[in-house]
């Protein structure tokens, strides 16, 4: 009996400590850096899609789950413009945490504050986390805690999911983030950093001024034993050593070419780049850190005027696009999917409502001599894909 009783109670402990940290999101970090758009969480995918209303724009948050195959708002930001993004979407104890109002490459590349709401469908008006407005360009929740950039004060907090605890890591300027095992690693100007998520100093990684003056990091990705790094020319992508060491470049752009943004899954970088091709559109590019050699993942034959930050998960890519064919505004952007693989980009929903603007019969993205039917079975194989994406990673 003792030995039962002993049995259950260290079973208690176990429970207890393991709950303490709660059950967060695993989210790969190529997906926070390029601002964590859209979240997959088992059946559920989270993403924002704006929704015009009279005169008023809204930024929601939508939750489609893949069994059901039903669609759900599970949060709703008024926003004063059509680009306006929430970013680093993440779980956290069965609630969602995000960066409202992020207008993305522009001058307020920035959120007031941290939100989160039940992703139920039930209360849709998220909360602040903070008292006071900030002006957070980072946020990742880690081993139950949260952490977070503010680039007016130049401080990197670390504080408990509700808000409390708050405590600053370091103060730095800091272009780029990725939190990797028990540290924070950025990239300021020339410099590679990296600080304890303890606090303390930071200790320099490595000067690409060594290598090339005038050479300074856009945006870096913690990799395991490697990070990966694309300068502010949008011209070259590259790794190194979390030591500083056996320093390369991966990939260097072409002439007027620019990598805009690149993610990472395993040993293989992807770019979205701009003036690609003969057709000087947009692409997706793949390159192994191994091999070295480009292969086209979405071509640029697809002739988009623009792809936002990607993000992949499992096989798959999740991408915000521009298709020039049809638009009514200049901030029509459509969600899609392609295979890293490669393969022809599958739309899904319009970001925003056009039968306000026009007769949605004629509005079949780009497949003008194919039927309504044809357009529900686009929009059907949509969701298969990520139905198809589930089913391997449960074989997995």
């Amino acid at each position: 009996m003792k030995k039962r009783v002993l049995l259950i109670s260290i079973c208690v402990i176990i429970a207890a400590l393991a709950g303490s940290c709660g059950s967060e999101s695993k989210i790969p970090l190529g997906n926070i850096t390029n601002y964590g758009y859209i979240l997959v969480e088992g059946n559920d995918i989270y993403y924002t899609k704006v929704i015009i209303t009279d005169l008023s724009y809204y930024s929601n948050i939508y939750k489609y789950n893949t069994a059901t195959k039903s669609e759900i708002v599970v949060a709703e930001i008024e926003v004063d413009y059509l680009n306006e993004m929430n970013a680093y979407l993440t779980l956290y104890n069965g609630e969602l945490y995000f960066l409202p109002y992020f207008l993305h490459d522009s001058m307020n590349e920035s959120s007031p504050n941290i939100y989160k709401v039940k992703p139920d469908g039930e209360n849709i008006v998220p909360t602040a986390l903070l008292k006071n407005e900030i002006s957070c360009t980072f946020m990742q929740i880690k081993d139950g805690v949260l952490y977070y950039y503010d680039d007016i004060d130049g401080k990197l907090y670390s504080m408990k999911p509700d808000g409390t605890n708050r405590k600053v890591i370091c103060e730095a300027v800091m272009d780029s983030i990725s939190i990797e095992g028990s540290k924070a690693y950025f990239a300021e100007d020339e410099l590679l950093m990296s600080v304890s998520l303890k606090g303390g100093e930071p200790a320099e990684i490595f000067d690409f001024f060594e290598l090339d003056e005038g050479f300074f990091l856009k945006d870096i990705i913690a990799d395991g034993n490697y990070i990966y790094y694309a300068d502010d020319e949008y011209a070259r992508v590259g790794r190194i050593r979390t030591n500083g060491k056996n320093n390369e470049i991966i990939y260097t752009a072409e002439s007027g070419e620019y990598i805009n943004f690149f993610n990472v899954s395993g040993d293989t970088v992807f770019m979205v780049v701009e003036n690609y091709g003969t057709t000087k559109a947009y692409a997706i590019l793949s390159v192994s850190a191994k091999g070295k050699e480009s292969r086209v993942v979405v071509s640029e034959t697809e002739n988009f005027g623009d792809i936002l930050p990607i993000s992949i998960w499992g096989d798959t890519i999740y991408l915000n696009a521009m298709p020039i064919y049809d638009t009514v505004l200049d901030s029509d952007y459509v969600w899609f999917t392609a295979k890293k693989t490669g393969s022809k980009p599958i739309p899904f929903k319009p970001f925003n409502v056009y039968d306000e603007f026009y007769d949605a019969e004629d509005d079949d993205w780009g497949n003008e001599d194919e039927d309504d039917d044809d357009e529900e079975d686009d929009d059907d194989d949509w969701w298969n894909h990520w139905d198809d994406e589930e089913d391997d990673e449960e074989e997995s």
